[in-house]
């Protein structure tokens, strides 16, 4: 017995089988509607009306979509190109100043006095240890 059925069965039992109404047969039939016959009506209109799409509409979304990510694709391979292209100037340049570059030399003088003033201070410390441990200071 369904959910339905059982509510009036109860409701008859309550109030009693000739209230007037109609009467209603029980064939043995399983009552499965919870909503009334309008509630349905109206579900089915606004399934009618609703935002679905036809297979022909989403096909020709899809086929612009393509259209659209290709186009995308292809400013971003232009793109890359212009800036690869940059690079590779910018590199050519570099490199056509050859070796012998004077910010390139005052960089390369600059580090070999730091590398001196390390050995330095280095050669101390080891000296005030070697001493240290002669007990010599």
């Amino acid at each position: 017995m369904g959910k339905n059925q059982a509510y009036k069965a109860m409701q008859r039992a309550r109030l009693g089988s000739g209230s007037g109404g109609p009467d209603e047969v029980d064939d043995g039939m399983v009552d499965g509607s919870f909503h009334t016959p309008e509630w349905h009506a109206a579900r089915l209109a606004s399934l009618k009306t609703s935002h679905t799409v036809t297979w022909e509409e989403f096909k020709q979304k899809q086929k612009e979509e393509e259209v659209r990510k290709g186009e995308l694709e292809a400013d971003k391979d232009k793109m890359m190109r212009e800036y690869r292209a940059q690079l590779d100037a910018e590199r050519a340049s570099k490199l056509s100043q050859g070796r012998n570059h004077s910010s390139s030399k005052q960089s390369r003088k600059k580090d070999k006095k730091d590398k001196d003033t390390k050995k330095q201070r280095s050669k101390k410390r080891k000296f005030i240890f070697e001493d240290l441990q002669n007990g010599l200071v």
